[in-house]
């Protein structure tokens, strides 16, 4: 646990991360009532039976939020995991072997970040219906490039490496070297992207459920609270501060769980500090990579 003593950053992004995680794990648990369940009349102010009172139908706004945590962490994390795995095999294959292999995977990531990443989302999901596995569908077509890119960018670092080279040399597979010397001396700083990519694929499921394409009701979401809450707040002001408060919070744990990985990784000397975001041209940032071999 050497990674995690005195990394501040690190400890503070666990811990705002923790309670989401418990909450999308066992929401019916923490939950007080189901989050589709009309228990009072609307806005009811907080008590001790709602704590956060109730919502413009008579939902208990605490429940709901629970039990969005699940919707939302299992698209912001589903999306990333997924698109990670495809982009980094892709990009590590064809940055290690080179020559027309990483001139078409170049290709194609440039046509694919070409188009506006937001709205491509809001293509998708409108053609196809909105729906939790439409939503992962859609933000992790977006995310497949960056990663990519990332990953191919680590490859043509490290192939040329006296480990790897030794390794071709004694008759090693392209295959056996991807998985014993490339993804080894490249997984600290894909940690920190992954991290730092759930960030923004929240924000973008946030923004497609605010833009009423994302999580249909009645299931919770929060970005669909955030929505909800837009036509009633001279109603009861407090009713979309809570969504938006989740949104931030989740956020800002995994971007501080992104620089304590960065920092680990760092003091480790497992990976070089250049480590950039890996989210397409549209959101926000852009793409950067970095790694030094072990």
């Amino acid at each position: 646990m050497s990674w995690l003593r005195h990394n501040v950053r690190l400890q503070i992004g666990l811990l705002l991360l923790a309670p989401f995680a418990i909450a999308a794990l066992i929401p019916g648990v923490i939950a007080p009532y189901s989050p589709t369940d009309l228990v009072d009349a609307p806005f009811a102010a907080p008590s001790g039976d709602y704590w956060l009172g109730t919502d413009e139908l008579g939902r208990d706004v605490l429940s709901r939020l629970v039990y969005a945590a699940r919707t939302d962490l299992k698209i912001s994390l589903g999306a990333t995991l997924i698109a990670a795995v495809i982009g980094v095999s892709i990009g590590l294959l064809a940055g290690y072997r080179g020559g027309a292999a990483s001139a078409v995977a170049l290709r194609v990531t440039d046509v694919m970040l070409a188009f506006p990443s937001i709205l491509l989302a809001l293509f998708l999901v409108a053609v196809i219906g909105p729906s939790d596995t439409i939503v992962i569908l859609a933000l992790m077509i977006l995310y497949i490039p960056g990663f990519l890119r990332f990953a191919r960018g680590m490859a043509m670092s490290l192939r040329e490496r006296a480990f790897v080279e030794a390794s071709v040399i004694s008759g090693a597979g392209s295959r056996y070297v991807i998985w014993r010397h490339l993804l080894p001396n490249a997984i600290g700083s894909l940690l920190v992207g992954i991290s730092l990519t759930a960030a923004y694929t929240l924000l973008a499921a946030a923004t497609l459920s605010y833009l009423g394409l994302g999580t249909p009701p009645p299931a919770p979401s929060w970005g669909g609270m955030l929505q909800a809450s837009f036509n009633y707040v001279f109603q009861d002001w407090r009713y979309g501060i809570w969504p938006g408060l989740c949104i931030v919070t989740v956020a800002l744990g995994y971007m501080l769980v992104s620089e304590g990985i960065e920092v680990a990784v760092q003091r480790s000397g497992s990976a070089g500090a250049a480590v950039g975001s890996v989210e397409p041209t549209g959101l926000s940032g852009s793409t950067g990579s970095g790694g030094q071999a072990t």
